[in-house]
């Protein structure tokens, strides 16, 4: 447990997450980008057939940066990005066997869940963060609140829905990750000034809390 756990101490204290679907020469650029901001968690979403090119080539140009695989849908995905070196594995919906198997690796497991009844069924079997997809999907942060009041611990990542301006509101809600779309992909220069603005939100919001 010790290393599963390491990985989600490491994704919940970093919190700000980008999302990629791109070519490897691409994802490597916003990756750059994003870290010359602060932001040192990349999602590389396996909807792209050359994810796994694009893990190995960001993991050996920058090695601080959190690897995570996504879209992950089957075991034999999870299984081949867990060996390219994944950090965390997410998927849009809870499949029980990539649960298994990630539990096996001892690696994170994010699977997508709307209804309380998926959030107790992952949870149950080992999942180490909840995925709301999109994060305006429940009713947006009013309902993530109302959901997380009678589970308090559940562990939230959000995907989709998150911006600069409303990034403090995913916080106060609970948010232990939030992952960015448009926010931090594009141009490289506009990324890394939505990473400086964000790192810099996550700073003061936990700082407002001691």
């Amino acid at each position: 447990m010790l290393q599963k756990n390491f990985y989600v101490r490491q994704i919940s204290d970093l919190n700000i997450m980008t999302v990629v679907r791109d070519t490897p020469a691409e994802t490597l650029r916003i990756a750059k980008a994003c870290f010359k901001g602060g932001v040192k968690a990349i999602e590389i979403s396996f909807t792209v057939p050359t994810a796994l090119d694009a893990m190995k080539l960001v993991k050996r140009e920058i090695p601080e940066m959190v690897i995570c695989a996504g879209t992950v849908l089957d075991t034999a995905t999870a299984r081949l990005a867990i060996l390219g070196g994944a950090e965390l594995i997410l998927s849009p919906a809870f499949d029980l066997e990539v649960a298994q198997i990630c539990n096996l690796y001892q690696v994170p497991y994010a699977p997508g869940c709307n209804s309380v009844s998926e959030i107790t069924t992952a949870l149950k079997n080992g999942a180490s963060f909840i995925k709301v997809f999109p994060g305006s999907s429940m009713g947006g942060v009013k309902e993530i609140k109302t959901i997380s009041t009678p589970i308090p611990y559940m562990p939230i990542l959000i995907s989709g829905g998150a911006s600069v301006k409303n990034y403090r509101d995913f916080l106060v809600a609970g948010a232990d990750c939030v992952c960015f779309g448009s926010a931090l992909t594009g141009d490289s220069e506009k990324i890394t000034n939505n990473a400086v603005q964000l790192t810099k939100t996550l700073a003061d919001f936990r700082s407002e809390k001691r």
